[in-house]
């Protein structure tokens, strides 16, 4: 088992800033029936609409007002210090049960469908890359210490079972059937091409990862 990275900086402002990659994996259990894979955020509709555009928050369409959300500056503060914003994630994203934050390996059993489910407000991918790395918006690609794009979000694929475009609305979408040629045999690493810390890896027939 590979543990995550998690590293330490000095911010300007004299703080320590923990800062978590996407390099490693804990593990959930190998999965018998079909799998729904969920993506989460916390955009609050009014800031975020405000600064990039009307619609581009719809807010949480499963849990509002209960689910809190978070102003785009609070959102923006958050990725500047920590690299990550914690709210932004697939679900699960990092296990802390060993006393260590590991990023979660989905174990899956060749056969089997999953669903990709957007609970949350704005747009996400579920995009298979060879490497983890940045996305499609360089500044969250700065803030997030992911410079360089992953080669599959770079080349701005069309969607398809390796790049599911994940539409906010919380309507489940079909996602690759495991043991196919889109989600094969073997450990992948699938992130949001829009959110780059935004990570997940999946094993299929692989025993516990």
């Amino acid at each position: 088992m590979i543990v995550l990275l998690l590293s330490v900086y000095a911010h300007p402002n004299g703080d320590e800033v923990a800062v978590v990659e996407c390099r490693a994996t804990g593990e959930v259990g190998a999965q018998a029936n079909p799998v729904t894979i969920l993506m989460r955020d916390a955009c609050d509709p009014t800031t975020f609409n405000a600064a990039l555009g009307p619609g581009h928050c719809i807010g949480d369409p499963l849990t509002a007002p209960v689910h809190p959300t978070t102003p785009f500056a609070l959102f923006i503060e958050e990725l500047t210090l920590d690299r990550i914003a914690g709210a932004w994630r697939f679900n699960p994203f990092l296990n802390a049960s060993g006393g260590t934050f590991q990023l979660v390996t989905l174990n899956l059993s060749a056969g089997q469908q999953t669903t990709i489910q957007n609970v949350v407000g704005e747009l996400h991918t579920s995009t298979r890359v060879k490497e983890f790395g940045g996305g499609q918006k360089p500044r969250l690609n700065i803030l997030s210490g992911n410079p360089i794009p992953a080669a599959e979000c770079a080349l701005g694929l069309p969607e398809n079972d390796t790049n599911v475009i994940v539409e906010a609305g919380a309507v489940p979408q079909a996602g690759p059937t495991a043991g196919t040629s889109a989600l094969p045999e073997q450990v992948t690493n699938w992130q949001c091409c829009i959110h780059p810390w935004m990570c997940l890896r999946v094993a299929v027939n692989q025993g516990q990862q």
